[in-house]
């Protein structure tokens, strides 16, 4: 973690409980964090209302972080009367995708949705630059926001034209694992929840895992052999509460690896409590559904049961049951591999059928 100097939060009101999932998120990059407002009611103009905005003054943060999806009015507003950097939520969560790109594809992703959240923003500083209200961005004969603009829209298609050859690539590696007979398992589910721990414990790999969320961004993928089928595992981004359009949109060729897999094992934290697992299971089928997986075997994998009183798991999943309608839930610990033959052999016992018919079909 980086130290970018004093930092103020400002969370909406209507997020205050999930407080400490949202500082958790500032806290990944931002390590002083000063003070924290709560926001009941957005002013019109600055987001912050005014009794806020003048304590801000008097404090001169050098960063005001600003939990919500502001308009770029609001950016503009703030920054003519604080002098600060103002970063929205999106913008946030992007700073925290760029510390863990480490690969081409993930770094394209990150540039895009940068790029097409920032667009608006750049529209209405080309707004305010004719009107003469945010003077210094003249060039030569043009205002220079209006090159960038130009620069932006340009950069973003280029990357779009990259991003679909890398597409183009993955798809194909996929069909010949797909010819070969290899049921794809697709991991999902909220961020830090053990995707990435579980993906080791069952295919042997050492990725790269952490409590910092977003250490994968691009698709992790290793196939196994489990009694007579060989299974391709995904790992794959996860998933937060909210998430942003623009990264949903700009990581669909990652999370496009769900829509073709055979089964989906949705992995939620148990450890974090009953209401939290159902909002998390159903916030991630919800995503799923939204990117286009439908029709999908779902296992639900309630992870890290080794944090909870082992009394305690039958009473979770019976209210999980009773909450939602689960088709298969499975307590496991990726940790400490507990439980993690009877996850595979539920895997096995679906799959088993699709992997005859894909022999058959390989044969034919």
């Amino acid at each position: 973690m980086q130290s970018y100097g004093s930092t103020i939060v400002v969370v909406p009101r209507r997020y205050r409980s999930y407080l400490e999932e949202e500082l958790g998120l500032v806290e990944t990059v931002y390590n002083n964090i000063n003070d924290i407002i709560i926001v009941r009611k957005p002013n019109r103009k600055y987001y912050i209302p005014i009794p806020y905005l003048e304590k801000i003054k008097t404090m001169k943060p050098e960063n005001i972080i600003i939990m919500d999806y502001i308009k770029p009015r609001h950016i503009i507003n703030l920054y003519r009367e604080l002098h600060t950097n103002i970063i929205d939520r999106v913008q946030l969560i992007l700073q925290i995708f760029a510390n863990h790109a480490g690969s081409r594809e993930a770094q394209l992703q990150i540039e895009l949705a940068r790029i097409q959240h920032e667009l608006p923003l750049i529209r209405e500083m080309i707004r305010a630059s004719k009107m003469h209200e945010l003077p210094g961005f003249l060039g030569s004969g043009e205002y220079a926001v209006d090159k960038y603009y130009r620069y932006a829209k340009k950069r973003a298609a280029k990357i779009r034209r990259e991003l679909d050859k890398i597409r183009k690539i993955r798809a194909h590696r996929r069909d010949k694992r797909l010819s070969r007979g290899y049921p794809h398992v697709a991991l999902v589910g909220y961020t830090s929840a053990g995707k990435t721990t579980l993906f080791n414990r069952i295919t042997g790999e050492a990725k790269k895992t952490g409590s910092e969320p977003f250490t994968t961004l691009s698709p992790k993928i290793s196939a196994i052999k489990y009694k007579e089928i060989k299974i391709a595992f995904i790992d794959t981004v996860g998933f937060i509460r909210d998430l942003p359009v623009e990264v949903i949109e700009a990581f669909y060729a990652t999370l496009e690896e769900a829509i073709y897999s055979d089964i989906i094992i949705n992995v939620v934290d148990i450890s974090r409590g009953v209401e939290r697992a159902e909002y998390e299971i159903l916030e991630s089928l919800g995503i799923l559904s939204e990117i286009g997986v439908h029709g999908k075997p779902v296992i639900t994998a309630l992870n890290k049961i080794d944090l909870i009183p082992e009394n305690n798991i039958n009473k979770i999943i019976e209210a999980l049951k009773n909450r939602i309608e689960l088709e298969y839930i499975i307590p496991i610990s990726a940790e400490k591999g507990i439980n993690i033959n009877k996850l595979m052999e539920t895997i096995y016992n679906i799959l088993n059928p699709i992997s005859k018919i894909n022999i058959y079909n390989k044969h034919r």
